[in-house]
């Protein structure tokens, strides 16, 4: 999952994608434990609006690089 994770990352031009990879693995195994162990069935939606708010300011930093 993480391999899946880093190259997306480095596709979408991520400069820390390794680093992005590992919190996004670290929220989808959370997120499923969380599911699993707590019996909450909103894991996976609060776990993936986690995902994409650390996604998008991975790009707009990239972006603001860009942009100098």
């Amino acid at each position: 999952m993480r391999s899946l994770f880093t190259e997306l990352a480095r596709e979408a031009g991520v400069a820390d994608h390794e680093g992005l990879a590992r919190q996004l693995h670290l929220l989808y195994d959370g997120g499923g434990v969380s599911a699993r162990m707590d019996r909450d069935p909103s894991a996976a939606t609060t776990a993936s609006a986690a995902a994409a708010a650390l996604f998008d300011a991975a790009v707009k930093d990239r972006k603001a690089v860009d942009a100098r």
